[in-house]
């Protein structure tokens, strides 16, 4: 990562925001060109040029001036290993002292080249195959799945590519969760479901407790396929608190 003056690019779910720094002249930006199609690893044309009245002592990194055309020129490229997750911050610093030149705001779609494939998938609770949650039921019988902070767990989700670049996958559509018994547990692909303190989960898969047992939860990704184990303990229920201190393993 460089300095705080230059490019700031977000990937978002494969678009790439290149977002304006308050603290450099302004520039138009020539290339890339909105909605342009950028490929990992292979390079892209940068073109930009001052904006009128605007007054650039350097524009970089890899940039110079060419003077037939008036404009910084260049070529840049994603390495594949920064792209990591659907949603990461790239940031190309501007070299040099003095007058600096930012960039205008572009939206370019980021693919990965036809030859890098998925090779496996990987799937765990923070790291773990196997989670222990925990549900409560009152005294006349009813199950309450919100009652403590154990009753729901986070689900992340990994590929491993063939040019050995481990990805987050989780927020990708092709990816299909399915409980193999929802009266034990029920999974709520990113965004779709709550914590136990009701707060929307978007980063994550979210696998939530509805009765005491032993499930697995299954992932599928193309030809792939991977799960993980949920054991759902049933706990005492305390009326009007949060339940604490019920043994998870």
């Amino acid at each position: 990562m460089m300095g705080k003056y230059g490019w700031i690019i977000l990937v978002m779910f494969g678009m790439v925001v290149m977002e304006n720094d308050p603290f450099v002249h302004a520039i138009i930006l020539e290339r890339p060109v909105e909605g342009q199609t950028v490929v990992v690893g292979e390079p892209y044309d940068v073109w930009v040029r001052p904006a009128p009245g605007e007054v650039c002592d350097s524009v970089g990194p890899g940039l110079s001036f060419n003077e037939k055309t008036g404009r910084y020129e260049g070529t840049h490229k994603i390495d594949p290993e920064e792209l990591r997750e659907a949603s990461e911050q790239f940031r190309l610093g501007i070299e040099g002292e003095g007058r600096f030149c930012r960039n205008a705001k572009v939206t370019v779609t980021v693919i990965l080249p036809p030859t890098t494939v998925v090779r496996g998938i990987g799937t765990s609770f923070t790291g773990d195959k196997e989670t222990f949650l925990e549900i409560a039921r009152k005294p006349g019988g009813e199950l309450v799945v919100t009652e403590g902070t154990h009753s729901t767990s986070e689900l992340s989700v990994s590929a491993i590519y063939s040019d050995s670049v481990l990805r987050d996958i989780i927020t990708n559509p092709g990816v299909k969760y399915t409980s193999a018994n929802e009266k034990v547990a029920i999974v709520f692909p990113p965004g779709q479901g709550k914590d136990s303190f009701g707060d929307v989960v978007k980063g994550y898969a979210l696998v939530r407790a509805t009765g005491p047992g032993k499930t697995s939860i299954i992932v599928q990704y193309g030809e792939f396929t991977d799960r993980v184990t949920v054991n759902v303990k049933e706990c005492p229920y305390i009326e009007g608190k949060m339940k604490h201190g019920c043994p998870l393993r």
